[in-house]
């Protein structure tokens, strides 16, 4: 398996033989029928007539001023619409990095985001600490620092861990940037399928740049709609220059449709926080039931679930699941990184599609026939 991204070359080994899955991070999606029917009458104008030519650069004004209305204080200049969160990152990236440069990257991080940074500076890892909660330490975070530090990147809420940044964590890692003059970087895609998610990094610090986008608590990542989110606009005009030279623009049908969501996330992530809660239930109820194999999940993220695998070697189970059981599970492996040890015993599972619930029941079955899986309560005294 390839170190370059690992999950990405797991999942080209086992999806084609793939019945159910449990791997993806998204949320149910929409059909377009469906999204259209939720549109006003402007944006059912701007669809009736869309223009299939180039787009602005940046976003659409209108787009990027929905985006901009998240945030409290924020306006479209504020906003940088890319092809996805993953472009949005790496553009940013391109604009802030140079090889004179230290970056700290919060452990475990989406590979090609941290090889965004690797490739362009020196970088030091920090884990989250596998205690339960997944709780950064800012003192090991605050040792990292060099005198050339200029950024530190971090996903919160966190995949695959799922671990959120309480307000108080989050006020004290700003308060540590903004002594050190340092920018906050963010990855916040799966702030929609948190329970309780802190305000956005872009709302609470002035260096603080949130990177977002549809693909996952929306369930739209056909869209390929993501953004930045800056209060700096010297620093977007340079990452734009960087995105220039990869996507020139988002696709126009994509604008609109990403305008009639975001005009309609009430409804469309009621929706699918409903679904992830449901699923929530269901695994929690089966990770109780098969003790001997897995510990408590302690996250409560409704796009995926983290859980302590118990039974050995966490990749050989997935890769063992993919193989005679037809069902897709990523094992914490896939998320190794060259900066600092990541947990390798545990495997993220997917909550956020109703077909999670079938998947289940299979995964359920399988269980049933590993040794040890239940853990039978202790005889009664007689």
């Amino acid at each position: 398996m390839s170190d370059s991204f690992a999950l990405a070359a797991f999942l080209a080994r086992w999806s084609a033989g793939i019945r159910h899955d449990l791997a993806a991070s998204d949320s149910e999606t929409l059909p377009l029928s469906a999204l259209l029917a939720l549109a006003d009458a402007e944006d059912q104008r701007r669809w009736d007539a869309l223009d299939l030519g180039y787009a602005d650069p940046r976003g659409a004004p209108w787009l990027r001023e929905a985006i901009a209305r998240r945030h409290a204080g924020l306006a479209a200049d504020d906003v940088l619409c890319c092809a996805g969160a993953q472009e949005a990152a790496a553009c940013l990236m391109g604009a802030l990095l140079t090889p004179d440069d230290h970056a700290v990257v919060v452990l475990p991080l989406y590979q090609p985001s941290e090889q965004a940074v690797t490739a362009r500076c020196a970088a030091t890892g920090v884990p989250l600490a596998d205690d339960g909660a997944w709780t950064l330490d800012l003192d090991r975070l605050a040792a990292a620092l060099r005198p050339n530090t200029k950024l530190v990147l971090a996903n919160f809420p966190n995949s695959p861990t799922g671990a959120s940044l309480p307000r108080a964590a989050l006020d004290a890692l700003v308060a540590l940037c903004r002594r050190r003059g340092l920018w906050l970087v963010i990855d916040e895609v799966y702030r929609e399928t948190d329970t309780a998610p802190p305000p956005a990094v872009v709302e609470v610090y002035e260096r603080g740049i949130s990177v977002d986008g549809l693909s996952k608590g929306f369930g739209l990542p056909g869209l390929r709609v993501g953004w930045i989110a800056c209060r700096d606009r010297a620093l977007l005009a340079r990452t734009l220059a960087v995105k220039s030279g990869l996507s020139s623009c988002l696709s126009s049908a994509s604008e609109v449709l990403a305008h009639v969501a975001l005009r309609n996330s009430e409804p469309i992530l009621a929706r699918t926080r409903e679904i992830g809660r449901r699923n929530r239930a269901r695994l929690d109820a089966l990770l109780a039931q098969h003790s001997g194999l897995f510990a408590p999940d302690g996250a409560h993220n409704l796009a995926f679930a983290f859980p302590r695998y118990r039974g050995g070697d966490a990749e050989a189970f997935a890769a063992d699941l993919a193989r005679n059981a037809g069902l897709l599970i990523l094992p914490a492996a896939l998320w190794r990184s060259p900066l600092g040890r990541v947990p390798v015993d545990h495997l993220r599972i997917s909550l956020g599609h109703a077909r999670v619930a079938s998947a289940l029941e299979v995964f359920d079955a399988h269980l049933a026939e590993v040794p040890g899986s239940r853990i039978q309560p202790a005889p009664c005294p007689v």
